[in-house]
């Protein structure tokens, strides 16, 4: 009866069905933090559970996709969904507008993530190898690392976490195109779009990653033009699918100086130190991935398989070794401050460890264990143990912090303003908490205050005396606001009033009605994505009624 509970535990763990397994004992410890009624909080937590909210309050409106969230500064507005892709939270917003628990809410969209990385981590891999064992072993290594357990649970990152998803998808475009003669390009230019629709650092450094596989294969490429127009279109089309996000950030930036031009960040200051890499530190990789790697000694270069995992093993050191002081940021501050700190690099070398780790490990029971079932039994199971270890390690040191946030949290105006760096405000706010005060008040030119009253994304003034040359209203300045008076537009102006309010100019008015109307870029800009992924859509269509015409035929005869 043992030995038949072992045989068939053993078979649950390497056969076809040992999939869900693995997949579910990975989620119960990467979820452990999860099960509870209360929420984590992390660094940027309150800042996305506010996203959240500005999202649902956006759809109950019947205003979903609003770039100027209204919620922000006590209705003051932000422009969180413009600089911010809110694609994947979308899910919790939907979740709290069916009137889920606001904590609950989060952790299932949490728990989506990490599902979703370990399903994108195991394709990915399996598309590459064919081999389930290096799918599973990359799934585990890439799902429960040190970067990704301390970006949930201690940072709260949600952009940089739910880019993860796509990186593996990245990984496998540029596998495609550097030994598969770009078959898949799609691939490539799905992983892309994900990752820029959910946070552009990852995107930068997505973009730098394809850039060294392509100049590591070029000599290929040159011979194979094909491959070079395949992936020029890819980027085109991903370019204009992605058009509605990236015009409009570039607009504004254009049009006024943003915080964000000048943080002060010191990127010099936040790198690691070298020991740092290898042990249970913040924002770190750790050793497990690191030592999983070592198998990498004793194989055989002659397959393409293993060229690409030393490929993706040098580039993951290197990301690593550059969150250190072995890279010069002092010098380089000034060109990469924008990355704010050198530990976000690990985003990418993180995914580059397991991918190699995977392939590394099940090679290496191909050539010395010659594919046995056993010691691809053991290979699975210790890496399971390895990474559990290693991410129960993690969350201990973390030592998640919990805070049961009411429903109507954000109602209360002053937790309105958690925008950490606030790096998005036009430089001219020099005081938030006179937004938060003064959400209901307009200043004429002579600093005297005006009724307002607000619905939804507008706002009226009202009982003007008709002498006032400008009026600020009480909304943040984006470019894109418009003014009206008895129905006809009045003039906004171009840069901010004081305290980085909206400026208009009643003309002698009694009232004026001001709301965001969004750019012509910014319409430009959808109509462009629309159309592209409208054809797109056709495209893959008639290829897939070709196929099923083609198959009918084939029957038939």
């Amino acid at each position: 009866m043992k030995n038949r509970f072992v045989s068939k535990a053993k078979e649950i763990f390497t056969g076809r069905e040992g999939f869900w397994p693995i997949f579910l004992i990975t989620m119960l410890i990467a979820c452990m933090p999860l099960v509870t009624s209360n929420c984590i909080v992390g660094h940027d937590s309150v800042y996305h559970l506010l996203r959240i909210e500005s999202l649902k309050k956006g759809i109950e409106s019947g205003l979903p996709f609003l770039r100027i969230n209204m919620l922000f500064f006590g209705g003051e507005g932000y422009a969180s969904s413009l600089f911010y892709p809110d694609t994947l939270l979308y899910l919790p917003a939907l979740l709290r507008v069916a009137r889920v628990g606001i904590n609950k809410a989060y952790h299932i969209f949490i728990a989506f993530t990490i599902a979703s990385c370990f399903l994108s981590a195991y394709f990915c891999m399996k598309t590459i190898t064919k081999d389930r064992l290096s799918a599973v072993i990359t799934a585990i290594v890439f799902s429960l690392c040190q970067y990704h357990m301390d970006d949930i649970y201690s940072r709260s990152a949600v952009g940089e976490f739910t880019a993860l998803i796509f990186v593996p998808l990245v990984i496998l475009g540029i596998w495609d195109f550097m030994y598969d003669d770009c078959k898949r390009p799609y691939i490539l230019g799905f992983g892309m779009i994900g990752v820029i629709l959910c946070h552009t650092l990852t995107t930068m450094f997505c973009i730098g990653l394809c850039m060294c596989g392509f100049v590591l294969r070029i000599k290929h490429m040159i011979k194979n033009p094909k491959i070079i127009l395949k992936l020029v279109i890819t980027a085109i089309a991903v370019v204009l699918m992605t058009a509605f996000y990236w015009m409009p950030v570039a607009e504004q930036l254009s049009a006024q100086a943003l915080k964000v031009s000048k943080e002060l960040y010191d990127v010099n200051y936040e790198k690691h130190k070298f020991l740092d890499i290898f042990l249970n530190r913040f924002a770190s990789v750790g050793l497990a991935p690191l030592v999983m790697l070592l198998p990498a000694i004793w194989l055989k270069r002659d397959r393409y398989i293993v060229r690409f995992a030393d490929m993706c093993a040098v580039m993951g050191i290197l990301f690593c070794a550059a969150t250190t002081g072995i890279f010069p940021w002092a010098r380089m501050a000034k060109y990469l401050k924008f990355i704010q700190f050198p530990w976000r690099l690990n985003v990418i070398a993180s995914p580059l460890l397991a991918v190699a780790a995977g392939i590394y490990i099940a090679e290496y029971i191909r050539e010395a264990a010659k594919n046995d079932k056993r010691a691809r039994q053991a290979a699975a199971m210790a890496t399971l143990a390895v990474m559990m270890f290693s991410a129960v390690s993690n969350i201990a040191r973390i030592n998640v912090e919990y805070y049961s946030y009411s429903n109507d949290y954000f109602d209360y105006a002053p937790f309105t303003t958690e925008v950490i760096g606030g790096e998005w405000l036009p430089v001219t706010v020099n005081n938030r908490s006179r937004l938060v005060n003064d959400a209901y008040v307009a200043y004429s030119d002579d600093d005297s205050k005006l009724e307002v009253t607000r619905d939804k994304n507008t706002l009226e003034v009202i009982n003007l005396t008709g002498n006032e040359k400008y009026i600020d209203v009480p909304f943040i300045y984006y470019k894109g606001y418009v003014a009206e008076a008895d129905g006809q537009r009045i003039e906004v102006a171009s840069e901010s009033g004081e305290n980085g309010r909206v400026r208009i100019y009643p003309d002698g008015a009694k009232s004026v009605k001001v709301y965001y109307n969004g750019t012509i870029i910014q319409n430009i800009s959808t109509a462009l994505s629309v159309v592209t992924w409208l054809m797109i859509a056709a495209w893959l269509a008639r290829g897939i009624l070709a196929k099923q015409v083609l198959g009918k035929a084939g029957k038939r005869k």
